[in-house]
This record gives structure tokens, C-alpha cells and sequence, in this order.
């Protein structure tokens, strides 16, 4: 009982460290009209290149991706963090965490996850105006909630990706590009989703390309499928099960190589 105190406790004290973090990135100002306003325009772009294809449907189905698309991405911000852990210093006492330091390290990198969360819900709901995409309110509250499996399931390879950086360092930039290729390669976001063979086997572990084909359906029809869901779920899990074994792993050799200070 105790541990388990101790661990809710942590991650409390990690998420309110967390929104002291965000509230140091931005201002209100910053945010609506610097962050959130360039991430409008990148849906725009990707709907305008669907414009110029000459179809109308084109121009949606990219607009939609794009959109929904945001939450993982914006999840990979906590790559960069987790590295600036290290730089800073702090990451040696999180280390001395009663509960080992990966609740703390995902409690301290959700502000990223919500931020993608706002972000690609707000992106939907302006499609309308940016795209001719029609999202009713109850289908955006259904979408919010899949925004958010979504989410989570890019922060959990983000949390993968951050056990790597914390190794090397100099990876996250090219680890960060390379997997948001990834995902806009592979997810079904400007293209259908791969099916079959080596490329499929590969889509149908990628973060947001099972919750995005869900999204899809209810824009379309205004049902849900359960199926895809559910897959999206177990991406969710099996990346979670990856990053808990990457961080954990990643810091182990190095308190143990005496390499964890980084000069």
C-alpha cells in the first residue's frame, strides 16, 4: 500500500512539474499565435497539396490526416526533453526516485501529449473552414477521445525513442525526423494505409495508423470500428511495454558504465 502511495504521489508531483515546465515554454500569446497557428498552417499546406491534385476528396482526406496527425508528433517533444534531463543534471536525482525514475520521466513529458491533444482537436475543428471537412460536435467529442488513445500511443514510442536519446544524445534530432517520416509515411495520412507484405507488417505497429482509419470511418459514416480501436490499443501497449524497457535499460548501463554525466 505504501509503494503504491508512493508511486501516485510521484506522479502527481511529476505532472505538476510538468505543467510548471509548460507554463515556462509559453505564453498564451506565444502559444495561440506562434505554435498553434504554424501547426494550422502545416494542415493547410497538406490540404492545399490535395487542392492542387484537383480533388476535392484528396484535399480532405489529407486535410484530416494532417490533422489528426499532430498528437503523435507533438508527443515527440518529450524525446528533446528527456535529453535536456540529463543536460540539465536533474536526471541523476531522478534516478533516486523510490519507484525508479520512468514514472517520473512520462509523468514530467505529458505536457507534450496534451498539448497534441489540443492541438489536432482544435485542427478538426476548424476543418470546416479549412478544408470542407464537416465535424459535427458529438463526432468531435468521439474524436477527442480517439485523439487521445492516439496520443498515447506516439508517446509511448516517443518514450522509446527518449531510452535511446539518453544514450546518445546526439540521436534525438535524426531519431525525431526519422520517425515523424515514418508515421507520415506509413499511418494513411496523405496516402493509404500499406497493406500486406513487409510495409504493412510495419504500418500496422505504427503509432495513430489504426485510430486515424477509426477517425476516418466516423467523419464518413458517424460509426466507430471497434476493430480498429482495439489495434490502436494494442500499439498503445506494446510501445508502452518498449519505452519502459528502453528507459529502464538505457539508464541502467549507464549508472553502471559511470556515463550518465554528459560534459
Amino acid at each position: 500500500m505504501r509503494k503504491a502511495e508512493a508511486l501516485i504521489r510521484q506522479i502527481g508531483y511529476g505532472l505538476l512539474s510538468s505543467y510548471q515546465d509548460y507554463r515556462a515554454l509559453y505564453t498564451w500569446r506565444s502559444w495561440l499565435f506562434g505554435w498553434l497557428a504554424r501547426l494550422l498552417c502545416q494542415v493547410l499546406f497538406f490540404s492545399m497539396v490535395g487542392w492542387a491534385i484537383g480533388s476535392a476528396d484528396t484535399q480532405r482526406y489529407m486535410a484530416l490526416g494532417n490533422a489528426v496527425v499532430l498528437g503523435p508528433l507533438g508527443a515527440f517533444g518529450v524525446v528533446s526533453s528527456s535529453v535536456g534531463e540529463r543536460r540539465g543534471g536533474t536526471l541523476q536525482f531522478l534516478l533516486l526516485s523510490r519507484n525508479g525514475p520512468f514514472p517520473v520521466l512520462l509523468a514530467r513529458g505529458l505536457y507534450w501529449a496534451a498539448d497534441g491533444i489540443v492541438t489536432s482537436c482544435i485542427a478538426l475543428f476548424v476543418l470546416r473552414w479549412l478544408a470542407d471537412v464537416e465535424v459535427s460536435p458529438p463526432v468531435l467529442l468521439v474524436c477527442f477521445l480517439l485523439q487521445v488513445l492516439i496520443t498515447l500511443s506516439g508517446y509511448s514510442l516517443a518514450l522509446a525513442l527518449a531510452g535511446i536519446s539518453l544514450r546518445w544524445p546526439e540521436s534525438r534530432m535524426y531519431l525525431t525526423a526519422g520517425t515523424t517520416i515514418l508515421l507520415m509515411t506509413l499511418a494513411g495520412v496523405n496516402t493509404p494505409l500499406p497493406r500486406g507484405g513487409v510495409v504493412g507488417a510495419i504500418a500496422s505497429v505504427v503509432p495513430a495508423a489504426h485510430g486515424l482509419q477509426a477517425i476516418r470511418a466516423l467523419v464518413a459514416h458517424g460509426t466507430v470500428p471497434a476493430g480498429e480501436v482495439f489495434a490502436e490499443f494494442a500499439v498503445l501497449l506494446l510501445w508502452g511495454a518498449v519505452g519502459y524497457l528502453a528507459l529502464t535499460g538505457s539508464l541502467r548501463h549507464q549508472v553502471r558504465t559511470g556515463t550518465l554525466n554528459l560534459r
